[in-house]
């Protein structure tokens, strides 16, 4: 009977919290157009399965040549990546081990994590964003010298190991790859650099090795070097393993306690050997040394995309509430901070040319891929990260510019999704959504600002005075402070549009391209704070949208 009235007490209790929250959360009006939400998807990841995200610089060719970096290996970058991949592993705790050579780096979720309930678009694009933003962020501590020109773009890919038998086998893979593109790279570097031999004799001489023996062999009669006794960090990569230690804490009453605390190690072991996976990082299940790898790549989750349908990227920052509070934002609205995010968007809009619009608003921004594009083969992981990482980056690389005088605390994740819409109907009933809740949240928060800062409101009596409040009453609200609503900015009210102009230099303004024309390529990106609901803005740009092509043979397709 007690058992039964504590189980009672406690539902009740649960049941009138819940009441009290929902009654002090602020309700915003839905409008027409959120039946979009139903084409989201959430792409969960099976439970109990090792989730392995691999992020890669995607430019690395280019950054080596532009920063002259030191071959094969140049110290600078790997320190960099490293203290980037540390930054990431320290925000999110759930990250159990990280593997990386060269320009890439794979991070291991714990096998029974639940964060993000194991979405797998939420799961890499925060990784990827953050990875990109603090690469940015950490280099000035690295590269002293010369400042960072082009923000990274880093593609991501996500793994879904069912056993710890085949987490090891990809583990020892990839270490297997670093060990013989650093063998490869030094011999072809040592005989360019040391021995003076131009690069396509040294290119000859590295292709008619035949095995790991030949290139010791060249490496040590031809330039006096022992592969052996090059740097492990360099044969064998970084690996970083979350760890636990006891750490001595004061309670509130004034004593001392141990506590287990996590810190973050770096590590040189042979993936390959026992010693790492018996006694470091230590596997429930027994493995052994597995030679055969080549099943390894149908565990890759990939995520082809239909193809003639629209691709809409949408991006949301993570935890900007509290990143705005930390950067103190002005409320409502930060104008530097709407600055930094159209910079960011524009920045992508002129990497990826298949984006033909974008529109942002408060922390989030949407990008349009046109629906007969190839971009990136269509594979969702590869957009997404690519997309989401140049965006964060940028986002930091621009701030010293925009924010001047107030330093960057940490830096900024932003998660992304992929949806598919099937046609411009769709399509703009998704954008005239996003430019809807812009408006609602936008009128919300100036009232609700209006009343604290020149009302003299408590938070809590500005939220109780919005309640159950409808669009007229708030206009009422702001009349009472001699505020017009549609007096405010335009910029704050409908949001940023972004799309690829094709008026011509040479033309008048009343000639607009035909709707037959694409959209897609470099052109002029115009920047405008215009509504999308209604008509004018598509019949005035037939060229955004475009016609809709017809399918008559296999190769239409593009896929």
């Amino acid at each position: 009977m007690w058992l039964r009235c504590t189980i009672i007490f406690r539902r009740v209790g649960i049941l009138s919290f819940r009441r009290a929250f929902h009654a002090a959360a602020p309700k915003m009006a839905k409008s027409r157009f959120e039946y979009v939400k139903s084409f989201e998807t959430e792409d969960r990841l099976d439970p109990k399965h090792w989730i392995v995200i691999s992020l890669k610089h995607s430019h690395y060719d280019k950054l080596a040549d532009t920063y002259d970096l030191e071959k094969p290996n140049d110290r600078r970058l790997i320190q960099l990546l490293e203290a980037s991949t540390k930054l990431v592993m320290s925000d999110f705790k759930e990250l159990v081990l990280a593997y990386g050579f060269g320009a890439e780096f794979s991070l291991v979720f714990a096998k029974n994590t639940t964060l993000y309930r194991r979405r797998a678009p939420k799961l890499l694009t925060n990784l990827c964003s953050l990875m990109a933003s603090s690469f940015v962020q950490l280099w000035p501590l690295h590269f002293k010298e010369c400042s960072l020109i082009d923000p990274p773009v880093f593609e991501g890919t996500v793994h879904l190991f069912p056993d710890d038998q085949s987490l090891r086998d990809y583990m020892t893979q990839r270490q297997l790859v670093c060990h013989h593109r650093n063998l490869n790279n030094t011999v072809f570097w040592s005989l360019v650099r040391d021995c003076r031999v131009s690069v396509d004799e040294a290119q000859d001489i590295v292709k008619g090795a035949k095995s790991e023996g030949d290139k010791n062999e060249i490496l040590f009669s031809k330039c006096n070097k022992n592969y052996n006794k090059e740097e492990d960090v360099f044969k064998k990569g970084t690996i970083i393993v979350r760890t636990s230690t006891q750490a001595s804490v004061r309670t509130p009453d004034g004593s001392v306690t141990q506590r287990n605390q996590s810190c973050l190690s770096n590590l040189c072991f042979d993936f390959v050997k026992d010693q790492f996976w018996s006694e470091i990082f230590v596997l429930d299940q027994p493995t052994k040394v597995n030679p055969k790898t080549n099943y390894l790549k149908d565990f890759e989750k990939k995520v082809k995309l239909l193809p003639h349908s629209w691709i809409v990227v949408r991006i949301d920052g993570k935890g900007f509430h509290k990143f705005s509070e930390k950067h103190s934002f002005t409320k409502p609205n930060d104008i530097r901070s709407i600055e930094l995010m159209n910079r960011a968007a524009k920045r992508v809009m002129e990497e990826f040319p298949d984006i033909i619009l974008s529109y942002g608003q408060s922390d989030e921004y949407t990008f349009v891929i046109d629906r007969y594009s190839r971009m990136l083969d269509r594979c969702s992981n590869r957009a997404m990260s690519s997309i989401v990482s140049l965006f964060g980056s940028t986002y930091v690389h621009n701030w010293v510019e925009v924010f001047e005088n107030t330093p960057l605390q940490y830096s900024p994740a932003f998660d992304a999704r992929a949806v598919l819409y099937p046609n411009n109907s769709c399509l703009r009933d998704y954008l005239s959504w996003r430019q809807a809740d812009c408006h609602i949240n936008n009128m919300y928060n100036t009232c609700f600002w209006v009343l604290v800062q020149e009302g003299n409101r408590s938070r809590q009596e500005a939220e109780e005075k919005l309640r159950g409040t409808f669009s007229k009453d708030k206009r009422a609200i702001l009349k009472e402070f001699s505020r017009e609503y549609d007096e405010e900015d335009a910029l704050y009210r409908k949001g940023t549009v972004m799309y690829r102009d094709k008026l011509q230099s040479d033309e008048t303004e009343d000639t607009k391209a035909s709707a037959n024309e694409s959209c897609k390529g470099p052109g002029n990106i115009a920047v405008e704070h215009v509504d999308m609901i209604g008509d004018a803005f598509w019949e005035q740009r037939p060229w955004i949208l475009g016609n809709e092509r017809s399918v008559r043979t296999l190769e239409d397709i593009d896929y």
